[in-house]
């Protein structure tokens, strides 16, 4: 599986790119969705937000979703305004099902802090709009960055 252009790649039917799930290939999900953001005239900031998602979305399905198993998929679709991050490993809404990251402890060294769920924070707070959905199967997660 590559990153051919899939014209039935959302769950919905939308056209959109499908990827293989594999870290390597975090620039080109990345270099998609971004180009897409600019064509529709979205600031370098909020493209840069969207990167940042992306980055935190992707990583999360390859090692967590698919824990690195190398047939594993996501599909993107995107436009002016934002765009959709579908997978389909097991279900989970990074909006809801996962405690909120412990707050950092004052005069712990930043090696010895608490580790996780501040990715979660990202896709949660740079987005102007963020939902899930578990759709024919998949994990949906739509970004709105907003113009």
């Amino acid at each position: 599986m590559g990153t051919e252009l899939d014209s039935d790649s959302g769950a919905n039917g939308t056209p959109g790119r499908r990827f293989a799930a594999r870290l390597e290939l975090l620039p080109q999900v990345q270099a998609y969705v971004a180009e897409a953001l600019r064509a529709g005239g979205l600031a370098a900031q909020r493209v840069a937000c969207a990167e940042l998602i992306l980055e935190e979305l992707f990583r999360n399905s390859v090692l967590h979703g698919y824990a690195g198993v190398a047939d594993g998929a996501v599909w993107l679709v995107a436009d002016a305004t934002g765009f959709s991050f579908e997978d389909a490993a097991a279900p989970f809404n990074p909006l809801r099902d996962t405690p909120p990251p412990a707050a950092p402890v004052a005069g712990l060294a930043i090696e010895a802090q608490p580790v996780g769920g501040v990715g979660l924070l990202l896709i949660r707070g740079l987005g102007r709009a963020v939902s899930y959905a578990r759709v024919a199967g998949r994990n949906r997660i739509v970004v709105d960055l907003g113009l």
